[in-house]
């Protein structure tokens, strides 16, 4: 027996001579006797014991020994009361009670749990959170646990910690959550704890969320701090997580999908007091369902943010990040940023940003399955979004649609986007008119949805034919900006909406685009994208990016350019940023000749790609000329009829080192008079 065995330990250890102090050291342990065996809970509560008495009870229920059981002793001076776990009153006895050693975890199994998921468990769950007053784990074994009405843990760190996470439906630990429109789990006040090693899944749930987050009341600490979800999988749910009033949370290696609710991750959603922030999430997969078209991912929605995702998967569903405010508060979603991973298979906007101070993406893939936009950053996003590094690419529409002030792209693959310019993604025209003001309204035959400046190709509509903005009127009506009704319709044809790589609009301001391939790539998707970026408004730099590849062209400006308009150095267009000309009325005789606008090179690197040159009479050749020598090119033929020429091969000027003169040189002058020549370059530095 144990007790026999503990105390020859003691014996062995005293010696012969501490034998009779070993023997008396307190009242209590003199009065201890053998443990005896205790098949079940059922006998336990009939089996009062006596100060010094333990047991072994061999199985929380008769019929599974071994699952439930453990070693209690008899506390002969408690009143608490029974809860079903760790401490079990004896029938018709007022005083004593019998108790499990517990220090900081209890085994859900002590509290009845058999694993069959075929009981309700929430009261089992409820007493083991209540067991740990100040704080523990619940082990949960492999099994099944219902539960049909919400847990509450409120102010203790209480973690539940399973025997492993698994796609399984019947292996590791299941968590059945079996609650209807209530939550699962509600956290109130909690610092610390969490959930790990397990899987979550609704069951028939019509409402709530598997877990939420509120305050314990309307101080600091009343919040909830440090709680951490590690190795979990959560499925089948409405809304998955709920996250208001915390601080400091952290998800790693976490799995959600298949979830039918208003989103699968929610932050905040309520007003100032309840922010949410930082929250981490690590090598985490956050789907809401292959099949579902509605459900978003992760929205922060008012006070919070602080928001980063590192390696993370946000795939399927509507919306993939949406930022906004529709609390009513002034407050705004905060910072979020989002490195490796992706989003992916989505049918909204994978990035929507409607509100919020700042977003920083780097080395993400970002493409959907819908008609939107990859990324779309709304008019009322006050803060800085930056891209870097991102492939963009496979959206409906425009591949990133700016709207906001302070958005930076650079380094990134923009392709493949405009994936519905197509006549399989089309409209039918069932009307074309006059729309009042003399210009051409589209009907539809079935709902559109585009909206106001969108790009839109009609094909067989007659003179209409070609690609317009457009002006929303309704559902399945708009207005051709810059159109002529012609006054005649043949009946029939289709429209179909254009996207381009970048589309940014008129009250955008400091957008800068910069570095960036933008065009069609092979291997991943059809390439419909029309230009690599489209503006509309004025205060941008697009520079020193590759626009081959583009359907229609590299960029196309629709805005009034003014001195804050850069586009210069981009691939894929012929990119002229200033003219050498040269002028010389009458006759023109073989010699070096001054320019007209330029005579110095100093301090900067030009490339000269271009020779345009005309004569009023005669023929000659021309070159330009750096310290009287030539800069590079050979000489060009001139006569009566204007030439152009595109050199293949450009030559650079280099300024930086060494000023130099420049020159215009003729040459084999034959009667020539009035010579008109100029040179496009490119600045290098």
């Amino acid at each position: 027996m144990k007790i026999n065995e503990d105390r020859r330990r003691v014996l062995s250890v005293l010696g012969a001579g501490g034998a009779a102090l070993a023997l008396t050291v307190t009242p209590a342990q003199a009065a201890r006797r053998d443990t005896r065996d205790i098949a079940s809970v059922q006998e336990l509560r009939g089996a009062a014991g006596a100060a010094g008495d333990q047991v072994r009870l061999l199985g929380y229920h008769a019929d599974t020994p071994g699952r439930g059981g453990g070693d209690l002793f008899w506390d002969a001076a408690s009143t608490a009361p029974d809860d079903g776990g760790t401490v079990f009153a004896v029938s018709g006895v007022a005083t004593g009670r019998w108790r499990r050693p517990v220090a900081a975890r209890v085994d859900l199994a002590w509290f009845g749990w058999r694993g069959t998921g075929a009981e309700d468990d929430t009261a089992r769950v409820q007493g083991a959170v209540d067991a740990l007053p100040s704080g523990g784990t619940i082990e949960i074994g492999p099994g099944k646990v219902l539960i049909k009405k919400a847990i509450s843990v409120k102010r203790v760190p209480v973690t539940f910690d399973g025997a492993g996470h698994t796609d399984s439906l019947e292996h590791g630990t299941q968590l059945l959550l079996e609650t209807g429109a209530a939550d699962g789990f509600v956290l109130t006040g909690v610092h610390g704890g969490g959930f790990r090693n397990l899987q979550m899944r609704g069951v028939g749930v019509t409402g709530g969320a598997m877990v939420r987050t509120e305050r314990a009341g309307p101080n600091t600490e009343d919040g909830n701090y440090m709680i951490a979800f590690t190795n979990a999988r959560f499925r089948d749910g409405h809304n998955g997580i709920i996250l208001r009033a915390c601080n400091t949370i952290r998800f790693q290696n976490c799995v959600w999908n298949t979830f039918k609710g208003d989103q699968v991750i929610l932050l905040n959603g309520a007003g100032d007091d309840t922010r949410a922030d930082p929250i981490e999430f690590v090598q985490c997969g956050i789907a809401a369902g292959s099949g579902n078209h509605v459900t978003d991912n992760v929205v922060v929605d008012g006070l919070g943010g602080s928001l980063k995702f590192f390696a993370t998967a946000i795939l399927f569903g509507r919306h993939g990040l949406w930022m906004r405010n529709t609390t009513g508060s002034e407050s705004l979603p905060k910072f979020v940023y989002f490195e490796g991973g992706g989003f992916e298979n989505g049918h909204g906007v994978p990035v929507l940003l409607e509100a919020g101070a700042q977003l920083q993406m780097a080395n993400t893939y970002v493409s959907c399955d819908g008609a939107d936009d990859n990324v779309r950053i709304g008019p009322k996003f006050t803060g800085t979004a930056t891209f870097s590094g991102c492939v963009i690419r496979g959206s409906g529409r425009n591949g990133i649609d700016v709207a906001a002030a302070r958005t930076t792209i650079t380094g990134c693959v923009i392709g493949n986007n405009g994936r519905m310019a197509h006549a399989d993604f089309s409209r039918p025209i069932a009307g074309l008119a006059d729309n009042g003001s003399g210009a051409v309204r589209v009907t539809t035959g079935a709902a559109h949805g585009w909206e106001d400046g969108d790009r839109v190709t009609l094909t067989g509509a007659g003179g209409a034919d070609g690609k317009w903005a457009i002006d929303v009127v309704s559902d399945t009506a708009f207005d051709l900006q810059g159109s002529k009704f012609a006054g005649s319709y043949p009946g029939g044809g289709a429209a179909y909406r254009d996207g381009a790589g970048i589309n940014i609009r008129s009250t955008a301001t400091r957008v800068v685009v910069t570095g960036n391939a933008i065009g069609g790539f092979t291997g991943d998707g059809v390439n419909r994208q029309d230009y690599g970026v489209v503006t509309d408004a004025a205060d941008v730099l697009i520079s020193n990016n590759d626009l081959n590849g583009n359907r229609t062209g590299a960029y196309l400006v629709t805005a009034a350019q003014t001195r804050q308009t850069r586009i210069v150095g981009n691939k894929g267009v012929e990119q002229i940023d200033g003219w050498l000309t040269a002028r010389i009325d009458g006759s023109v005789t073989d010699d070096l000749h001054n320019l007209d606008n330029l005579l110095y090179v100093d301090g900067q690197r030009l490339r000269i790609v271009k020779v345009t040159r005309k004569l009023q009479a005669g023929t000659c050749n021309v070159r330009l000329d750096a310290d009287g020598a030539s800069a590079g090119g050979t000489a060009l033929g001139a006569t009566t009829t204007i030439q152009s020429t595109a050199l293949a091969s450009p030559f650079t000027i280099d300024g930086t080192g060494t000023t130099k003169r420049l020159g215009l040189r003729v040459q084999n002058s034959a009667g020539a008079s009035g010579l008109e020549v100029q040179f496009g370059y490119q600045y290098i530095s």
